[in-house]
């Protein structure tokens, strides 16, 4: 299976950007040096086959994967791919011929021909569907994609083509490359910051891949440990990667282990748990030096060992770490010298040499800016230029970094960053006078920081540590069993010897008396480890029975709040069909609109707890898809999809239910009165919902529609209509601020805050 066509030009310091692109499942994984060296070897006997074919294949393909986009390299790579072209062509092999010219088009790509790219693109897709190579189609497709995300950027170009790859993997049964495409989607997603939508994304690819019992699902934890990691969710980060290590152990799949030491060395790192993070990050970087490849995440991992040096007052050794790998393995690319001089940066701060400190910081700005990748690491300098100008007195350059570091996408979703950041920020306006904003900051510094390091997280995490210790202990035991084996094999030897020593000759009693002496000394040992196993597994089974137990607890009580919310929903739906039934007795129209209205705001509620308890969050309502299900709903109640049209904008926040629900009623209000009134007559109309984040935690609805507007002896603030009452009494009580305009049409906008959700954060805590 493919590796990875598409992740994080980073993935949070982790995996090889050279095996962003390796081959399909149908093709292998990437080749290491010691591959290549076969396969030149072949090629210099084999003779004009398919498997010299396949050698100028992978020989190409390293060359174009490897790390960074060296022309050198791929000019080799060239060469080999053109030579198993013209060699494909002649044994009239159209698949093997489509394979090369596949990854010829990435090698373009890479160059930046994209005009030429583009060209050879479609010539070979064209050709693919003329011999109806579909294989060879859907692979063009997923390499094309992958490509487009780090050349043009054509993004939509990128969904397309993942589409079309992975409607063809499906008719070809090839559910593997199907549910490997969804991954590289997944990533697509979290990449643009949708980390909710990723999540979601990356457990569906989960599920398929243990359906179909595929066995290295390494590279998918790693991803969902990632995303927990940004949100701040510890323990399920931390879960995720040991369960990673331990699928990489099992499938002894090590080519990607430097990632996902990181991975747990980076959790520990931002838990404030030091010495752990450290002795992660030194296996790190020793498995990523032994490839002796210039690749970014080598020096992320030794720039975080030369900070914790500094942090021990080490920075002269951490910057002569630095300098050495960088004659050992000199870096490449702009994101690569950007890390190096934010890591020197950090040691000349640490020496008080404040020039040579600033020098460095923004040489690392501007090799990321130039390097045009939205990056955590670029973040991350934007904070801590942030903080160097905060220590030097420089109010308003403090301010400007650290106000930069906050609009950073997807990493701005990064909490344990963005915490620090908001405390600095109340630092600076503190300082500055800027009372209201200083508070602000800190009370966004304190909510984040309660919310990540609560009692109960700290709990979840000993007790994953404590389960992924005992599942290494019972791995050493397996291997204790093993040399106990072993031992008493040996004891069998001995015993030959010592019987064949009796037959042959009395000469030979004194090495006898030593033979059965060793065979004593073993025997004890072996009793000594046998008393010593039961001991370790009576106490692993007690530790297994506690976490069992625990979890048991935790899966009850949200299997119970699910149920809560699918009743309520249940019950809501039983008082909209007794309003329906109601409804049809009634003869008055008035009456039956009231009746229909009521149904309408029972919906509106209904459908927050079905949201819910389908849902693996119970707190938080995606308004995107819930507003749009309501509007729906109301156009349809009132026949009017012939004649109005809505259009929705919404920005993609997730509320609290207690902001959800009457916010949903209040749009639930006004739609209704657009339909009822503003287009009489069956007269065609449109209707306009909007949702804009104004800043951090404000947040702004207008809902408008072109209709007749409101007739001139009506008023909207002294309105006694239940509608109007509904609408007034919900908004306050939000705390929000309520305006209606009626120029070319009626136009209502509300304007609130989440300040409630984070009072009650910190009320909590």
């Amino acid at each position: 299976m493919l590796l990875l066509l598409f992740k994080n030009l980073l993935h949070h310091y982790g995996l090889l950007i050279g095996l962003l692109l390796t081959g399909l499942s149908s093709q292998g994984q990437n080749i290491n040096r010691q591959m290549v060296n076969q396969y030149l070897k072949q090629l210099a006997s084999s003779s004009n086959d398919t498997n010299r074919i396949n050698a100028l294949i992978e020989l190409g393909k390293f060359h174009v994967l490897k790390y960074g986009e060296v022309k050198l390299d791929l000019d080799s790579a060239r060469g080999f791919l053109n030579q198993a072209i013209a060699l494909s062509t002649t044994l009239h092999l159209p698949a093997k011929r489509h394979a090369a010219e596949t990854m010829l088009v990435v090698a373009h790509m890479e160059l930046r021909d994209t005009t030429t790219g583009n060209l050879l693109f479609n010539e070979l897709i064209n050709d693919c569907k003329r011999t109806n190579d579909k294989s060879g189609q859907a692979n063009a497709l997923a390499r094309f994609g992958a490509c487009s995300v780090f050349t043009t950027k054509n993004f939509p170009v990128v969904e397309v083509c993942y589409a079309q790859a992975a409607s063809l993997y499906h008719a070809l049964g090839n559910y593997e490359s199907e549910i490997f495409i969804l991954r590289e989607i997944a990533a697509f997603h979290t990449n643009q910051g949708k980390l909710d939508l990723g999540n979601d994304e990356f457990i569906n690819v989960l599920n398929r891949y243990k359906a179909i019992q595929y066995p290295k699902l390494h590279y998918t934890y790693s991803w969902l440990s990632y995303i927990n990691r940004l949100k701040g969710n510890y323990g399920k980060a931390l879960s995720y990667s040991f369960q990673s290590l331990e699928c990489m152990n099992r499938t002894q799949d090590t080519l990607l282990a430097a990632t996902f030491y990181g991975d747990v060395a980076q959790i520990y790192w931002e838990l404030g748990k030091q010495e752990q993070a450290i002795s992660w990050y030194k296996k790190s970087l020793q498995k990523w030096r032994q490839e002796k490849q210039a690749d970014l995440p080598m020096y992320n991992v030794a720039s975080i060992i030369a900070r914790d040096m500094t942090a021990r007052h080490k920075a002269l050794e951490a910057i002569n770490l630095l300098n050495t790998l960088v004659r050992e393995i000199p870096p490449i690319n702009k994101v690569q010298k950007g890390c190096i001089a934010q890591s020197l940066a950090n040691c000349y701060k640490a020496l008080h040499q404040s020039a040579l400190a600033e020098r460095y910081y923004l040489e690392a700005i501007d090799w990321y800016e130039k390097s045009h990748q939205n990056t955590e690491m670029s973040q991350k300098v934007q904070a801590e230029v942030g903080q160097f100008y905060l220590e030097q007195q420089d109010l308003k350059k403090a301010g400007f970094f650290l106000e930069k570091a906050l609009a950073f996408f997807p990493q701005k979703h990064a909490l344990p960053t963005v915490k620090d950041i908001h405390y600095m920020l109340f630092k600076v306006d503190s300082a500055q006078g800027n009372y209201l904003s200083a508070i602000r900051h800190f009370r966004l510094h304190k909510a984040l920081n309660d919310s990540l390091f609560n009692e109960t997280k700290a709990k979840q995490i000993a007790q994953l540590e404590i389960q992924y210790e005992t599942k290494e202990n019972k791995h050493n035991i397996s291997l204790l069993r093993k040399e106990s084996n072993l031992q008493a094999t040996e004891l069998s030897q001995a015993r030959t010897i010592r019987n064949t020593i009796l037959i042959c000759s009395l000469l030979l009693l004194c090495l006898l008396g030593l033979s059965y002496n060793r065979y004593r000394i073993k025997q004890q040992s072996n009793q000594l480890l046998e008393t010593k196993q039961r001991e370790i597994n009576q106490k692993n089974q007690t530790l297994e029975t506690l976490l069992s137990d625990q979890q048991q607890l935790l899966t009850e009580k949200e299997w119970m709040l699910k149920e809560i919310h699918h009743r309520v929903k249940n019950n809501l739906q039983i008082i909209t069909s007794l309003l329906h039934s109601q409804g049809v007795f009634l003869t008055d129209q008035a009456a039956q609109s009231a009746i229909r209205e009521s149904q309408n705001r029972v919906h509106a509620m209904a459908l927050i707890h079905q949201k819910l308890y389908q849902s693996d969050r119970l707190t938080a309502i995606p308004m995107a898809g819930y507003v749009t299900e309501i509007v729906d709903y109301l156009i349809q109640s009132f026949d009017r999809e012939d004649t109005v049209r809505k259009q929705i904008s919404l920005a993609p926040v997730d509320l609290d239910v207690t902001l959800a629900v009457p916010l949903g009623l209040i749009i639930n209000e006004i739609v209704t009165n657009s339909l009822k009134h503003a287009f009489p007559s069956n007269q065609s109309g449109l209707i306009r919902v909007d949702l804009i984040k104004l800043d951090i935690q404000t947040y702004q609805l207008t809902v408008s529609d072109n209709g007749v507007g409101l007739l001139a002896d009506i008023h909207p603030n002294r309105s006694q209509t239940l509608g109007m009452s509904l609408i007034w009494g919900l908004s306050k009580q939000l705390g929000g601020r309520l305006q209606i305009n009626h120029i070319d049409g009626v136009q209502i906008s509300l304007t609130f805050t989440e300040e409630k959700i984070v009072k009650e954060m910190v009320g909590k805590d």
